[in-house]
């Protein structure tokens, strides 16, 4: 591992984009009618012709949560019955409302913030935003986050934008996370694992004595394999 590769290992979410529009559209089949004759079934495409994040939505608006790591978070709300939910990277805001509306039908007292540097992609209309607090932070300007302090637990902190991840994790280990709240990294630790497998272990070997990985939600999807960790001790 070269200086070069430490210094950007936080920025390997490059390997993946996710364009720019974050508004939702229906998928338009290109390739193949959207109706398809029964006559002819048999000979029907098996693959949808499109991207799967494509037609993951809740209400109209894009979520980029594909639905066994749904089903995982609907598992987790359920057991943790968190009292907030906090969500670092907000693009549209789809899984913001999603939470916002999972959490009300679970009967839960619970308040979803979603943290971006740029909030002019989300489309959240403003009827919508009861019970979803939006703010402003930069995650390479760890002090933006001070005002989560007062935040409620049980808690859940998603970190779904991939940007200085570790600085990020080690102050919510030692200001915000308390026993039995989560951190939970989606999408990049298989890329990481990939191209930085020795760098990557001995991050996540330094947290070993506040945090452990829950089996039971690390191994539920591909979004969330081996990134879902629990604080396992109080807080000094």
């Amino acid at each position: 591992m070269n200086d070069w590769s430490r210094a950007n290992f936080l920025d390997l979410n490059t390997f993946r984009g996710l364009g720019e529009d974050p508004v939702y559209h229906p998928p338009v089949l290109t390739d193949r009618p959207r109706e398809w004759p029964l006559d002819q079934w048999a000979d029907a495409p098996r693959d949808l012709g499109y991207p799967d994040f494509a037609r993951y939505q809740w209400r109209g608006l894009r979520m980029l949560k594909d639905p066994d790591t749904q089903a995982a978070y609907h598992d987790l709300l359920w057991e943790l019955r968190p009292r907030t939910v906090v969500e670092l990277g907000v693009y549209s805001g789809g899984s913001l409302v999603w939470f916002r509306d999972l959490a009300r039908l679970m009967g839960l007292d619970c308040q979803v913030i979603g943290i971006d540097k740029d909030l002019s992609r989300c489309q959240i209309p403003d009827t919508e935003r009861t019970g979803i607090t939006l703010r402003e932070a930069d995650c390479s300007q760890l002090e933006t986050f001070e005002p989560l302090r007062g935040a409620a637990h049980p808690l859940i902190f998603i970190d779904d934008a991939h940007s200085n991840t570790f600085a990020i994790m080690k102050w919510a280990v030692g200001h915000l996370l308390e026993e039995g709240d989560y951190f939970i990294v989606e999408d990049m630790i298989p890329y990481w694992h990939r191209y930085s497998p020795a760098l990557l272990t001995q991050y996540l070997a330094s947290f070993r004595d506040v945090l452990a990985m829950d089996m039971v939600y690390a191994n539920a999807s591909s979004q969330l394999d081996r990134g879902v960790f629990r604080r396992s001790t109080t807080k000094e």
